[in-house]
């Protein structure tokens, strides 16, 4: 019977300490996620989708390599990759949804700072 008890306790303050876990999980957006769903509210054309998947595979080496490196050098990697993308967003996107990009960009960037602020 105490066998019992203990495994119910043991099965009860399990369940709430992963219910708890749960909560503070962060969400599976990781880095490019933001990117990809504001790519998803630009309406992109299948052309458009197939020119931006094409770069992105062209490209996913150098960013790896990027990563690896570390302090100046990387930023200075960084940087280089992001102006061929906003380089390559420009010629791939229309006016409007390169104007609706800057928006999305300019929004996230706020939320990020006010989200900053208040930790």
């Amino acid at each position: 019977m105490k066998k019992l008890i203990m495994f119910a306790v043991a099965a009860m303050l399990a369940f709430n300490v992963s219910a708890a876990d749960d909560d503070k999980k962060p969400s599976k957006k990781g880095r490019g996620a933001g990117l990809q769903a504001m790519f998803k509210q630009l309406d992109l054309t299948a052309d458009q989708k197939k020119a931006l998947a094409t770069f992105n595979k062209e490209n996913k080496e150098k960013g790896a390599e990027a990563r690896k490196l570390e302090g100046e050098e990387r930023k200075a990697a960084m940087k280089k990759i992001a102006e061929a993308r906003n380089a390559k967003l420009k010629e791939i996107l229309t006016e409007e949804q390169a104007a609706k990009l800057k928006e999305l960009q300019a929004k996230a960037r706020a939320d990020r700072k006010k989200k900053a602020e208040s930790k």
